[in-house]
């Protein structure tokens, strides 16, 4: 019996891989930071006792991640009411994310782990072409794929650049022996999928999606059970041929966002989502940042003993709000005795009910890299060393994933329910 370990088993990957494996008849440690049904809580970004579950372990595979949009990260999506999902500071992402690895890479080698597959994303990737170029007009399906040999750089995105340092992390445990492989994922989406279902679903029912620069952006889907096949594929495969590789898996099609959700609005009976030039989204995107720069602000304590005078706070505090409020919402008063949590909570009211764009164009956890990407990704490398090819088109995949929407009670009523 395969002995294993799963990080991220409360989550969406993590999850359906852990239940895989069970179903195959091996013995699964399922870890995650959360609580959840079969699955032992631990944070592998910091040490502890989850570093003995990998003693006698034949095989890891990490899928934790924070950052990423999941269910864990859905936050209330109601008509007419601004929202996003919740905010996880870039350097969480990056403890988690990059620390979590350097940990768990440390402890597998001392475990003597023969196998480590590493989760990544197709997102480390900056395929974007330059906003008014000839190539971000017309999108190119069905144009040339991008192999794994594509060079990963800074991109700005802090859940991106963390997951490409993760897998620097990764390629060099394999260099020093570590049997280990990166596998970089597509548009995954499917049942309990947060980014790549329930998000655009929720925003649609809301009247808040919308198709950035016409929907033109070039999607590469794979269903949850298409992923599933792929890892345990290359978990099955000849060690020494998969040890150090990147590879890619995607559900072999590529598609134009206008298509891919399209899906989602025929299955809510909604019109299609409208279209937004990109610069708006730009736009909501920076104002999100002023308004969590201003909050932050008006939020952060200061001390006398640090150099403060006495009463300066409130002046600041006033001060700030005038600067963080657009125009025509005034700033919340300064009352004596107030604390400055509820001057917050005032502010953030009055942006909400007044001029919060997010009430009418939101795209969830995703963002402008992925949806303005102007080509697709090349599965060709995992086929040739594993034999694993594609088995769910899109077009049974979203039937598999609007059979579960509606057994959840997350379609045909007006606020959906947000049970995973």
């Amino acid at each position: 019996m395969v002995r294993a370990v799963v990080t991220g088993a409360a989550g969406f990957l993590g999850g359906a891989l852990a239940h895989a494996l069970r179903r195959q008849g091996a013995d699964v440690v399922a870890l995650d930071v959360r609580r959840a049904p079969g699955v032992v809580q631990a944070d592998i970004s910091r040490p502890g006792d989850w570093e003995r579950a990998l003693d006698g372990a034949e095989l890891v595979i990490h899928a934790a991640a924070v950052g990423t949009g999941g269910v864990a990260e859905l936050t209330p999506v109601r008509p007419g009411r601004a929202g996003a999902p919740l905010r996880v500071p870039g350097a969480e992402v990056r403890r988690v994310t990059l620390g979590g690895t350097a940990a768990l890479l440390d402890a597998a080698a001392r475990a003597g782990v023969a196998r480590f597959l590493h989760l990544s994303c197709v997102d480390v990737l900056s395929l974007v072409a330059p906003r008014g170029s000839e190539r971000a007009e017309t999108g190119l399906v069905g144009g040339p794929l991008v192999d794994e040999t594509a060079p990963v750089g800074l991109t700005g995105d802090a859940r991106a650049d963390a997951l490409a340092a993760a897998e620097q992390a990764v390629g060099s445990a394999a260099a020093h022996g570590l049997g280990a492989t990166v596998i970089r994922i597509g548009d995954a989406y499917g049942p309990r999928a947060g980014r790549w279902t329930l998000w655009p679903v929720l925003l649609m029912r809301a009247g808040r999606f919308v198709l950035v620069d016409g929907g033109r952006g070039v999607l590469s889907p794979v269903h949850v059970d298409d992923v599933v096949a792929a890892v345990t594929a290359v978990a099955a495969a000849d060690r020494v041929a998969v040890a150090g590789e990147v590879l890619h898996v995607t559900g072999g099609e590529q598609v134009s966002a206008a298509e891919f959700f399209g899906y989602y609005s025929r299955m809510l009976e909604l019109p299609s989502p409208r279209s937004v030039p990109g610069r708006l989204v730009e736009a909501v995107d920076a104002w999100d940042r002023v308004r969590a720069f201003g909050v932050s602000r008006l939020a952060a304590p200061r001390s006398p003993a640090a150099g403060v005078v006495p009463g300066a706070q409130t002046r600041e505090l006033a001060g700030t709000a005038a600067v963080a409020a657009p125009p025509g919402v005034a700033p919340p008063a300064s009352v004596p005795g107030r604390p400055a949590g509820a001057r917050v909570r005032g502010l953030g009211a009055r942006l909400v009910a007044g001029v919060d764009p997010r009430a009418r164009v939101d795209l969830g956890a995703l963002g402008l890299r992925e949806l303005t990407r102007d080509a697709g990704f090349s599965i060709s490398r995992i086929g040739r060393l594993t034999g694993w090819s594609p088995a769910v088109s899109l077009a049974d995949g979203m039937d598999r994933t609007e059979s579960w929407l509606r057994e959840r009670g997350l379609l045909g009523v007006r606020e959906p329910s947000r049970r995973g």
